[in-house]
């Protein structure tokens, strides 16, 4: 009788078992599927934020990325090295399920194809970067805020700089710029990398740069040299950049989730691996201005910085 039965059921049973495995392999094929997604992140060439030398990425963006995958274990990571015009076009064609960039500053434009996490990289603004012995020199031109006036620095022919052929520095700056470029206090360069050696060589007397890149050329190029960088009027404000990702679902599903992230560390952490990157003096300029910036009640921060507040 039981033998009976047994045979009898024995087809619905196995049925049952079917049914069960295969909702349990859905189950773990669901479950494989979110673990075994890779995560690109794209890395263009722009140091100190990225530094590629030696089969070794590092500095202060590569860091940030590594700490937010480390939040991030559900993904496999990967890295990918191409330039910032080749990420953009990818991402606008779709390319790729899930490619994402830890330095992107969103535009109108952009939005169309990228979606943008919350604020994650702050910025100190194009400076002016001189020698720290000339300090002096450069007091006339200093309002009561001790910002540069720029356009009156420019009109000094006792006063030289380079500035990079082609390079956007910024609206404020730019419009400064365009009416010295064919003076002979202004030197055109085609590359800006060698700049900080042209100041330790006293062939130009001031350049522009951000304050982490003139440290990083500080360091990489002449480490014996002390630099300092004064804020331009009317241009103290932080830069902010985040991290970007396809307008895909996948990209979309994974912003949400970094987002969550940021939420979670209201101090943005992350932001010391760029204050590593800066002199002793902008990162009193930094700390300042981040700390404005996270307690703010609004989402943009405006810091009018004084060099004599931050002694």
């Amino acid at each position: 009788m039981v033998s009976a039965l047994w045979h009898n059921a024995r087809p619905k049973v196995f049925g049952i078992a079917c049914a069960l495995g295969a909702l349990m392999s859905d189950g773990a094929m669901a479950q494989n599927s979110s673990e075994d997604q890779s995560f690109t992140w794209a890395v263009p060439a722009f140091a100190p934020a990225f530094i590629h030398e030696q089969g070794k990425l590092t500095g202060y963006a590569a860091d940030t990325q590594n700490w937010f995958a480390a939040q991030l274990p559900q993904y496999r990571h990967d890295v990918l090295h191409v330039p910032l015009a080749r990420l953009l076009a990818e991402m606008k064609n779709g390319e790729g399920s899930l490619r994402c960039s830890a330095t992107l500053i969103p535009t109108p434009e952009r939005r169309e194809y990228i979606t943008f996490a919350k604020t994650i990289l702050l910025h100190l603004p194009i400076s002016i970067v001189i020698r720290a012995e000339d300090e002096d020199r450069f007091t006339p031109y200093l309002n009561k805020e001790g910002h540069v006036e720029l356009e009156q620095l420019l009109a000094d022919e006792s006063l030289s700089t380079a500035v990079r052929i082609g390079r956007a520095y910024g609206s404020r700056v730019d419009g400064h710029l365009n009416r010295f470029r064919d003076t002979h206090q202004v030197m055109q360069v085609a590359e800006d990398t060698k700049f900080v050696r042209m100041l330790d060589l006293k062939r130009i007397d001031w350049t522009l740069y951000f304050p982490s890149e003139a440290e990083y050329y500080r360091r990489t190029q002449t480490p014996g040299l002390e630099i300092k960088a004064l804020p331009i009027a009317g241009n103290t404000t932080l830069l902010e950049a985040t991290i970007g990702c396809a307008k895909t679902p996948a990209g979309q599903k994974a912003i949400a989730e970094i987002n969550a992230i940021v939420d979670d560390n209201p101090t943005m952490p992350w932001t010391e691996f760029y204050a590593e990157w800066l002199s002793p003096n902008d990162r009193e300029w930094f700390n300042a201005a981040r700390d404005q910036y996270i307690h703010a009640e609004h989402f943009e921060t405006r810091l009018e910085y004084s060099p004599s507040t931050a002694q």
